[in-house]
């Protein structure tokens, strides 16, 4: 009987590892996720301490997941002036990443479906509701225990909901578990403060009880949604709302958040690592940064990153691997072809100059050898050049006459590339740009120099020589505008290719705009707010002639993606995005 008893269990936690590896599989939202039926995962799994670890980290394991990561490439850096599709790959997927580039996506578009995203917010919901009566079962999960693990599920389900506001704009906003297919599935879409705010209100839970990052002294440090992983969360969702509906509390909330962040990273930095100390941030300087964050990987500077390192992961392999990002941008297929599906725009080629020259920067600047390889323009494409970011295995490249060899790559069969999504030179530009629009006007100098000042210190860790540092005497008479503009190409420069620019431009256009209603969903407004002009030109300038693409974003609601199709077939109670069509097909002009 004893042996019997181990057998079912056994069996009960591969169940559950299979459940969490199945339904991030699945392509679409509440309606059509594959639900298990066995009942064991309610009678027989949630037993112990371990049993709840399992699903936590299973939580995490499918935010790795490939479907989750190409999308988070997809929606936040080919739709930006940061990446083009390489001209010489073919198939469907391409074909749809093609679309998206061009602003001709459809609702059967591939990348416009949610359901990866909504698989993780599900897993996170299972751990909520179920992991409360684990505490009568096993002695050894304390409250602290159980409190922890929910700060860490309720701070991942904001994330993927933050993103699907980014993307899609009105979702569903699902909080109950789903365990078994005869469940309610219909759920109607919530306009977006409603999801913000929810999410807000999570997060304020989840960093009373949160774990602190400096509780660990390996990958969970930053593998896991610390304090500093739900602060920097909190300010980066209070600067979108701020920026969506000019308030100044959410301008100032993000800032406060911020500096929780800063302050935390201080009180964990260990010295000797030639950071720059006389600036009072715990940064690495230019020549340490880019291997330790992209390399090395797990740095200091991170606050949170998927593991994906070969290291012990969330599941206690060796290796899971992140093929995501290695599609995107080293090998897109597993045969070790050196064809990526992506490749860096025009703006960072050398021949172009024009992140690099542009506000007064100057060309030593380590970024621009580390980030691309800045020589190396394939064959066929114009001006485009490949990107080295999470790709290389070499240090850092230091000035243009060292060649940067694109051979020396990580393989696709371990390609150990963690992904990360919040690092401190991110938060401080973040507050630099919640502090310029905090602003009152151009004569607010103390706000503007210390916006500044912010922004100076990211761009002089990077330069080989300090002396070239932006100075403000070149800055000061842009007032508002002029530092705003600063840190939007700095955030360029130092977050490449990180899935962050698609969502600054965004944020740079809602400041500029006038009229949104993000209480009502797009598909109960008569009229939609126009896009920003100054926008839509940061956004065309990767094309040779970009007005064509910049005319079909005109609105509000095509800088957002389609409801999905097969959701829309099956889920009543959903509603198209008016920018587009369920049943007519937009001309695609390739």
């Amino acid at each position: 009987m004893k042996m019997l008893s181990i057998i079912r269990r056994m069996t009960n936690v591969i169940t559950v590892i299979g459940y969490c590896l199945l339904v991030i599989g699945m392509s679409s939202c509440v309606d059509t996720i594959i639900l298990p039926e066995d009942k064991t995962v309610d009678e027989d799994f949630w037993k112990s301490k371990a049993d709840v670890q399992l699903m936590v980290n299973g939580a995490y394991l499918s935010m790795m997941n490939n479907a989750v990561v190409m999308r988070l490439v997809v929606w936040g850096d080919l739709r930006s002036d940061e990446l083009m599709p390489a001209s010489n790959i073919t198939g469907t997927r391409m074909e749809d990443m093609i679309e998206i580039n061009l602003a001709n996506t459809q609702p059967d578009n591939e990348f416009a479906t949610w359901g990866s995203i909504y698989s993780v917010i599900n897993n996170c919901n299972i751990v909520l509701a179920k992991a409360e009566q684990v505490m009568d079962e096993d002695p050894s999960y304390t409250r602290g225990d159980y409190l922890a693990d929910c700060s860490q599920m309720l701070a991942l389900r904001a994330l993927c909901y933050f993103y699907l506001v980014r993307n899609y704009r009105d979702v569903p906003y699902i909080t109950q578990a789903y365990m078994s297919s005869d469940q309610d599935r219909n759920v109607p879409q919530s306009a977006p403060s409603v999801v913000l705010q929810g999410c807000i209100n999570d997060l304020e839970e989840a960093e009373g009880n949160a774990v602190s990052a400096s509780a660990f002294t390996d990958w969970r440090r930053t593998g896991y949604l610390t304090r500093d992983g739900i602060d920097a969360l909190l300010a980066d969702i209070y600067l979108w709302r701020g920026s969506v509906t000019h308030n100044a509390a959410d301008y100032q909330k993000a800032v406060d958040y911020c500096n929780k962040v800063i302050e935390a990273k201080k009180a964990q930095h260990v010295k000797g690592r030639f950071e720059i100390e006389e600036k009072e941030y715990p940064i690495a300087d230019g020549q340490t940064a880019f291997y330790e964050l992209f390399v090395e990987q797990n740095a200091e500077e991170t606050i949170f990153e998927l593991q994906a390192n070969g290291q012990e992961n969330y599941d206690g392999s060796n290796y899971r691997g992140n093929q995501g990002i290695c599609q995107s941008y080293c090998h897109y297929a597993n045969n070790n072809n050196s064809i990526p599906y992506f490749y860096a725009s025009p703006l960072f080629t050398t021949a172009v100059n024009t992140i690099w020259e542009e506000n007064g920067t100057a060309t030593n600047d380590y970024r621009r050898y580390n980030i691309t390889y800045s020589q190396d323009v394939p064959v066929g494409e114009s001006n485009c050049v490949r990107i080295r970011k999470f790709v290389t295995q070499q240090t850092n490249i230091l000035n243009a006459q060292v060649a940067a060899d694109p051979s020396i790559n990580r393989t696709y069969t371990q390609y150990k590339q963690n992904y990360v999504f919040y690092r401190l030179t991110d938060i401080m530009l973040l507050k630099a740009e919640a502090l310029a629009a905090l602003a009152t006007d151009d004569d607010d100098e103390a706000r503007l120099r210390e916006a500044f000042t912010v922004a100076q210190t990211v761009n002089t860790r990077s330069k080989v020589t300090e002396s070239d540092s932006l100075k403000w005497d070149d800055y000061k008479s842009g007032g508002v505008a002029g530092i705003e503009n600063l840190i939007l190409a700095e955030r360029l420069r130092e977050l490449a290719f990180e899935g962050k620019r698609w969502y600054d431009l965004l944020r740079y256009g809602y400041r500029h705009s006038e009229g949104v209603d993000y209480n009502t969903i797009l598909a109960d407004q008569k009229n939609y707010v126009a896009t920003n002009a100054d926008m839509l030109d940061l956004m065309k300038r990767k094309f040779v002639n970009g007005n064509a693409v910049a005319a079909k974003l005109n609105t509000e609601p095509r800088l957002y993606m389609p409801v999905p199709l097969a959701d829309l077939k099956i889920c009543p109670v959903l509603k198209q995005n008016p920018g587009y069509s369920s049943s007519d097909i937009y001309s695609k002009n390739y």
